[in-house]
C-alpha cells in the first residue's frame, strides 16, 4: 500500500491542464480565427457591384443576340440602361435596369475616343452599344463614378468585355 502523502501528490499531478497546454490551445484557436477573418469577403462598393452587373448583362445580351441571330444593343442613360433588340426595323426594349445606387452616378461613354452625348443618343432611339448577329460589337469605354469610387467597362469589336476598377 502507498502512503497517503504519495497518493495525494499523484492525484494532484493528474488533474487539470498545465498553463503551457492551455496557452498552446489558445494560440491554435487564435491562429484559426485569424485565418477565418483574413479570408472573409470584403464589403463590396455598391458602384463596383453595379458595374460588374452591367458588364455581365452586356455580355449576356451579346451572347443572346448571337444565339437568336438578332442584333441587340444597350441604351445608356444617366439613370440606368436598357437592353434592346432589333426587330421589324425597330429597336424594341427587352429589359429596363436602373443603377440602383443611393445617388446618381456620373456616367461617361466614349467610342473611338469621342465622348457620346447620352441625352441625344437616348432621343435618337438607337443604342450606342450594339452587337450584330455575328457577335461583333461597337467598341466602347463606359466610365461610372460615384463619390470616391470609379469603374471602367470596356468592350472591343470582338465582343470581349473588360471590367476594371479605377483609382
Amino acid at each position: 500500500m502507498m502512503p497517503i502523502s504519495q497518493a495525494g501528490r499523484l492525484k494532484r499531478r493528474q488533474s487539470g491542464f498545465t498553463l503551457v497546454e492551455v496557452l498552446a490551445v489558445l494560440f491554435i484557436i487564435g491562429m484559426m480565427a485569424g485565418a477565418v477573418v483574413m479570408n472573409m469577403p470584403k464589403a463590396q462598393d455598391p458602384l463596383h457591384k453595379q458595374g460588374e452587373l452591367l458588364a455581365t448583362r452586356i455580355g449576356l445580351a451579346a451572347q443572346g443576340g448571337l444565339v437568336a441571330q438578332q442584333s441587340v444593343g444597350i441604351m445608356i442613360t444617366q439613370d440606368g440602361y436598357q437592353i434592346v433588340r432589333f426587330n421589324n426595323d425597330l429597336w424594341e426594349i427587352v429589359e429596363n435596369f436602373s443603377f440602383g445606387l443611393d445617388s446618381k452616378p456620373f456616367v461617361e461613354l466614349t467610342q473611338n475616343a469621342t465622348k457620346i452625348n447620352l441625352e441625344a443618343a437616348e432621343k435618337s432611339g438607337v443604342p450606342v452599344i450594339r452587337f450584330d448577329t455575328t457577335g461583333l460589337g461597337t467598341p466602347f469605354e463606359l466610365k461610372l463614378r460615384s463619390g470616391a469610387s470609379a469603374f471602367l467597362i470596356s468592350g472591343s469589336v470582338d465582343g470581349k468585355i473588360v471590367v476594371e476598377p479605377q483609382e
